[in-house]
């Protein structure tokens, strides 16, 4: 999951207090806002075995952003375990994407080249997983965590132009999985407390579109991907505690997911399918955001 779950708030007591308590709180509630950009790209052979040619359509969605909101909760409900989930919605606003089609080998050939706006849609995140406090101590803790993600992108082919002005093609998304992570939390002074986060997920890629100004193509289900991903999530954050239990928080994060060799499968309005290989699928993106930590 492409989420920042901060951990490791601390209230300054006094001294005798202070040696006693833990880094990590047993609830803490993450509430925030911010942005997120991103770009994705995938494409077809001309046949299921990658040849004729070996890049026959290529689309690419660029610079596809806009605000985030996000919630995350973190849950020591025993002993050392911890429970986490998370959420997070991006409301697209911006964004561009590319059609190419190529009939000879390597991008030669070009047979079609149309840039069209990705300004609309969203992406989704959700996560839940469990871990083990390894290490917990005042000034630095350390928890693996190992859960299932799920996160779903709903993207746009729309011309503002006005030349293709019913054009309105979709291309869903769904990035499921296993995942493993660590948090790790180090307190920088009596209110400041960093945080950085890594993780591995495992993930089933399919997605779904409907190019829906082509009369050939059936409709809503105009064709699928299915193929073997995985994805990597790096994250970092500050917190400044205003009170005990509130604090503030800044963060940014890195996420990149890509696939293996997969399926393409496009259904004829005739009737039947025809199946090519998807070569890859390849995603990639950043994120800022600002909050507040509850803690109690």
């Amino acid at each position: 999951m492409r989420r920042l779950f901060v951990t490791c708030l601390c209230v300054l007591l006094s001294t005798t207090l202070l040696q006693a308590q833990s880094l990590q709180k047993k609830l803490q509630l993450d509430i925030s806002t911010g942005y997120q950009r991103e770009d994705l790209k995938w494409s077809i052979a001309g046949n299921l075995d990658g040849q004729n040619p070996n890049i026959y359509s290529e689309l690419q969605w660029k610079k596809v952003g806009g605000q985030s909101v996000a919630a995350a909760l973190q849950w020591n409900f025993w002993n050392k375990l911890m429970l986490i989930g998370g959420y997070q919605r991006v409301s697209i606003k911006s964004g561009a994407v590319r059609d190419n089609d190529y009939s000879g080998d390597n991008r030669t050939n070009p047979a079609y080249d149309q840039l069209f706006d990705a300004d609309k849609g969203f992406t989704r995140d959700l996560a839940v997983g469990l871990g083990y406090k390894l290490i917990d101590k005042e000034t630095f803790s350390l928890t693996p965590y190992g859960g299932y993600s799920a996160s779903k992108q709903s993207l746009h082919l729309l011309d503002r132009s006005g030349q293709y002005a019913d054009l309105n093609s979709t291309y869903d998304t769904d990035w499921k999985g296993a995942f493993v992570k660590a948090i790790a939390g180090l307190k920088l002074s009596k209110k400041l407390t960093a945080t950085a986060t890594l993780a591995y997920h495992q993930a089933d890629y399919n997605a779904k579109a409907d190019w829906n100004l082509i009369p050939t193509f059936q409709h809503p289900v105009s064709y699928r991907h299915t193929a073997k991903g995985y994805g990597i999530a790096a994250d970092a954050s500050v917190a400044y505690n205003i009170t005990k239990s509130i604090a503030v928080n800044l963060g940014g994060g890195y996420f990149t997911g890509q696939t293996g060799e997969g399926i393409d499968e496009l259904f004829l309005a005739s009737g039947g399918s025809d199946k090519t290989q998807l070569n890859e699928v390849d995603r990639k993106g950043y994120k800022l955001s600002v909050g507040l930590v509850l803690n109690y």
